[in-house]
C-alpha cells in the first residue's frame, strides 16, 4: 500500500527508482598532470516519480491541495519504507489526465496520475 500523509494511493510504479546516483564526484588535473578525484555522498534529493495509476477526482483534488502548499513536506510510505518528501516544483509536481474526458466530471471520475517528489530528510 502507498500513502502520502493520510491519502491512500493505488499501486504505482516508481519509475526512477534506480536512476538515483548516490555518489557524485568531481575530477580535476593538477599542474603536474596528476588526477585529483573528489567523491561525495548525496544525502538528500533522491527523486521519487510515481506513475501508472488511476485515481478518482476526489483523490486528485486532495493531492493537488498538498502540492499547492509552498515548502510543505509529507510522509510517503512506499515499498514498506517511510520517506520524508517534498514536491519537485522545478518540474510539474503533479500531472493528471482524465481517463474519459467529460465536460462536467464527477467526484468518482478517474484520472491517470503522475507524482514527482524528492526525499528531503
Amino acid at each position: 500500500m502507498i500513502t502520502l500523509d493520510a491519502i491512500t494511493l493505488p499501486d504505482m510504479i516508481w519509475s526512477d527508482e534506480f536512476a538515483w546516483r548516490p555518489v557524485v564526484q568531481r575530477t580535476e588535473r593538477t599542474l603536474t598532470g596528476k588526477l585529483f578525484i573528489e567523491p561525495a555522498l548525496m544525502h538528500l534529493g533522491r527523486p521519487i516519480t510515481l506513475t501508472d495509476a488511476w485515481v478518482t477526482r476526489t483523490t486528485l483534488q486532495q493531492l493537488q491541495a498538498l502540492a499547492s502548499t509552498p515548502g510543505s513536506t509529507h510522509t510517503l510510505t512506499l515499498q514498506g519504507q517511510n520517506y520524508t518528501v517534498a514536491w519537485r516544483h522545478t518540474e510539474q509536481a503533479l500531472t493528471a489526465e482524465p481517463i474519459k474526458p467529460v465536460t462536467d466530471p464527477g467526484a468518482d471520475d478517474f484520472y491517470s496520475l503522475t507524482l514527482r517528489l524528492m526525499v528531503v530528510a
